[in-house]
């Protein structure tokens, strides 16, 4: 009988152990006001949730709302201030969540890669790591903003001649240093260059569609020093790190599912952050004069393509980001001989990323 009585309170030990806040999203709404949704496992009915300017809450955090509800909307901070949110159920883990696409007026896919899950139950740090679009058109008001973060490094991999037609411009005084590394065809060629002699040569969107995977294959293997001058910069802990291209999607998606691959992410996952750009370039609705400028940029290089073919260049598809991992499986045999040998990753240079990016539960 004591026996029996043990092993029940272990087990239900073991349960309320395992309660954990899961699911959760938070998006902006107004200046200072969010909506967050989440759901509750196990034994858990209620939850508290905190803010704070800070990533990871070790300092300020200022108690907002406790609630048994699964959809809530909040108030935190000043306008214009990056918030963090904690969620501390009454049973089990909490979780840190903050908004993922942070709205900017001069580019519209400014995103943070915090907060996925690894496949051993740990988490992208929140506020270290940013993919982007062309900075060329940020304001006053996005400098403004974006001093907050401390980013140190920003990383370019749009090519001379792109950044001739759009100078790269940060915040001004930041002491954020600049990195150039160039990924396209030509530093003195258009990126859509190749695409461009397909439409001339009345290719089919078949071809289009395999030009493209064809594209993916190519910056991951041919352009690996590249994204090799990205993970030496993580390496050196030089964070908050900014990296983009011209769209934020391709050059930009690559090595977003690469970092993502080496931290652990399964890779749903890594395909569903990809195909966030659909979301937040191809349909968004901002209006801002710098944004209208970037859809400008981008409209300029479609020119000479018919809505089809831009449809296959523009879509952030599934199948382009796989076909670049086949190419590594193909080449190398399997992504840690890759990571090893292309990007000059080691096992502890993996190790230590994680530790640094990824939560330590």
């Amino acid at each position: 009988m004591r026996k029996a009585f043990i092993a029940a309170f272990y087990l239900a030990a073991s349960a309320i152990a395992y309660a954990d806040v899961t699911n959760p999203i938070c998006t902006q709404t107004g200046p200072n006001s969010y909506k967050i949704s989440f759901s509750l496992t196990n034994d858990s009915h209620s939850v508290r949730i905190s803010a704070s300017s800070d990533p990871g809450g070790k300092s300020g955090r200022v108690p907002v709302l406790q609630t048994s509800q699964t959809k809530v909307s909040v108030e935190a901070g000043k306008p214009g201030q990056r918030m963090y949110f904690f969620l501390e159920p009454d049973h089990g883990r909490g979780r840190e969540v903050s908004i993922r696409h942070i709205m900017l007026q001069g580019t519209p896919n400014f995103r943070d890669i915090g907060g996925y899950k690894t496949i051993d139950g740990r988490f992208v740090k929140w506020g270290l790591v940013y993919r982007t679009g062309v900075l060329s058109y940020l304001t006053s008001s996005d400098f403004t903003y974006l001093r907050q973060l401390g980013v140190r490094v920003v990383c370019d991999f749009r090519t001379r001649q792109e950044n001739e037609e759009a100078p790269e411009k940060w915040v001004p005084h930041s002491g954020a240093t600049m990195v150039a590394v160039p990924i396209g065809p030509d530093n003195n060629q258009s990126p859509t260059a190749s695409f461009e002699q397909l439409a001339q040569e009345h290719a089919t969107i078949e071809q289009f569609q395999q030009s493209m995977e064809k594209v993916y294959a190519n910056f991951i293997l041919q352009f690996s020093p590249e994204y090799a001058r990205v993970f030496t910069e993580l390496k050196q802990d030089h964070l908050p790190l900014v990296y983009h291209c011209t769209a934020g999607k391709d050059r930009t998606g690559v090595f977003t599912a690469l970092l993502l691959h080496i931290l652990g992410v399964p890779q749903k996952t890594i395909l569903e952050d990809y195909e966030l750009t659909n979301k937040y370039l191809m349909t968004s609705n901002d209006q801002t004069v710098a944004s209208q400028k970037l859809r400008a940029q981008v409209e300029s290089m479609m020119n000479a393509f018919t809505p089809e073919q831009r449809q296959v260049l523009m879509d952030s598809g599934p199948e382009f980001l796989k076909a670049a991992f086949s190419a590594i499986d193909k080449r190398f045999g399997s992504f840690d001989n890759y990571r090893r040998q292309a990007l000059g990753l080691s096992d502890a240079d993996v190790s230590a990323l994680r530790s640094r990016l990824l939560t330590g539960e």
